[in-house]
């Protein structure tokens, strides 16, 4: 019996980070600006164990509009920890995004201690830390990890099933001040700006990120490799994978800096997937042999730009040529993404 791995982060790419004075856009998308409203940033975070009463665990549906995984992807997540948010709890630096859903801020308290913030937004929760979510902040169910007196995971759940939330991290020097009370007052502000009118990304013509990774592949894709009843295993807003009969298909979207070479990894070469489009594949062997092909979809001048990821990886005693099924999984699901 073998146990298909849940690929949650696959490092093909390890998009740099981008340091931008300002609200931050990810490689590759420019930001739009919104009316503003004005928003409560920062109130005092309630630590009711009363559960919000307005919450549904409805499967697929968040608990207010406001968080529908349609609407989070084209969210900024540094606007959501803008500067009157950051202000309640120190002095804001520059903000740093390395993905369409993640944002940092390295900066310092009120005391000038180090305070080093990073908001995610549509973070995949599992069902322990549903059922840890105990709290409230912001009318949302809320749970905390704190692993140190410097380091605290806060989560406020947008939807129960399956589980996503906004998530900040806070981590704090020696010497700093606790990391959860920042913590909660940050999300707290975030949630808020959430539910208003946040900047929202103006994606480049080819732009994969309001796609639904689960839905964009159909079952006809995967059942050479997974059989007829695959699982669909989400995770976050831009990552999907399935798994079936010993093996497991992933795709998922990201920004990236493109190399000048295309190789994306040492053991990358290039694939011709028809059409003019080229892809680049890199096998891995190992208890779990695997396959992973990248296409870039969008570049600017910079080499900033978006992609997309294919895995097929099987069981080493599964027959299967992996890379030529990644070719098979790309050829199929390209022709449905947005066209440059």
């Amino acid at each position: 019996m073998h146990v298909v791995p849940r690929f949650r982060a696959t490092a093909v790419v390890a998009a740099a980070a981008m340091l931008m004075a300002g609200c931050a856009t990810g490689p590759g998308l420019a930001k739009t600006n919104s009316p503003r409203r004005t928003v409560q940033a920062g109130a005092e975070a309630t630590t009711s164990t009363e559960p919000s009463t307005k919450q549904s665990a409805q499967a697929g549906k968040p608990v207010d509009p406001s968080f529908a995984a349609e609407r989070l992807r084209l969210i900024n997540p540094c606007a959501l920890i803008d500067k009157d948010v950051l202000q309640t709890v120190g002095t804001p630096s520059k903000y740093t995004s390395s993905s369409y859903t993640r944002c940092s801020n390295y900066m310092k308290d009120k005391g000038g201690k180090t305070l080093n913030i990073t908001l995610d937004i549509g973070y995949s929760l599992t069902s322990t830390e549903v059922k840890n979510a105990t709290k409230q902040i912001a009318g949302l169910k809320s749970g905390e990890q704190k692993l140190s007196n410097t380091s605290c995971f806060i989560s406020a759940v947008t939807q129960e099933s399956p589980a996503q939330a906004v998530r900040v991290q806070v981590s704090t020097g020696t010497g700093g001040a606790e990391a959860c009370e920042p913590g909660r007052t940050v999300l707290e502000g975030a949630v808020r700006k959430l539910r208003g009118n946040p900047q929202k990304y103006s994606p480049p013509k080819g732009s994969p990120v309001e796609v639904d990774p689960c839905t964009i592949v159909d079952k006809a894709t995967l059942a050479p490799v997974l059989g007829a009843s695959p699982r669909a295993l989400p995770f976050g807003l831009h990552q999907c994978s399935w798994t079936g009969q010993s093996a497991q298909m992933q795709i998922e979207f990201k920004t990236a800096r493109i190399p000048k070479d295309g190789k994306f990894d040492t053991r990358s070469v290039e694939a011709d997937l028809g059409g003019g489009v080229k892809g680049y594949q890199a096998f891995k062997d190992g208890s779990f042999p695997t396959c992973e092909l990248v296409v870039v979809r969008t570049k600017d001048q910079a080499d900033a730009g978006e992609i997309v990821e294919f895995i097929v990886a099987a069981s080493k005693e599964k027959d299967l040529d992996r890379c030529q099924a990644a070719q098979t999984f790309a050829k199929a699901v390209l022709p449905a993404l947005p066209q440059a």
